[in-house]
């Protein structure tokens, strides 16, 4: 039986990077665990992010010491946390409905 092909992705500063590795994403500066890592048809090498759940291309990415946060443990929410979640949105788009109709044109 053949063995799976193992991709090597390389990183900005031209580190290897493997899946598990902590790494960085140079546009944003978001930092993530490696989930997977691909080469596509055109042999272009891709690496899947945990935090995001997005592909990046792996010359925009690069190793990095910083601390990864952790995702929030799934669990349902109740009554009351839905309701708070509900009013902090419902505020934030009150405020910002707010700030565009507060104008601040040229009058005349």
């Amino acid at each position: 039986m053949a063995e799976a092909e193992v991709i090597t992705a390389v990183g900005r500063n031209k580190k290897p990077i493997k899946a598990g590795d902590a790494v960085k994403y140079v546009n944003s500066d978001t930092v993530s665990r490696v989930s997977k890592i691909k080469k596509d048809e055109h042999g272009a090498v891709w690496v899947l992010l945990e935090a995001t759940d997005l592909w990046y291309r792996d010359e925009t990415l690069e190793l990095t010491d910083q601390k990864i946060k952790e995702k929030k443990e799934d669990r349902e929410l109740t009554a009351e946390e839905l309701e708070e979640r509900f009013q902090k949105q419902l505020e934030t788009m009150q405020a910002f409905e707010l700030g565009k109709a507060g104008g601040g044109g040229a009058g005349g």
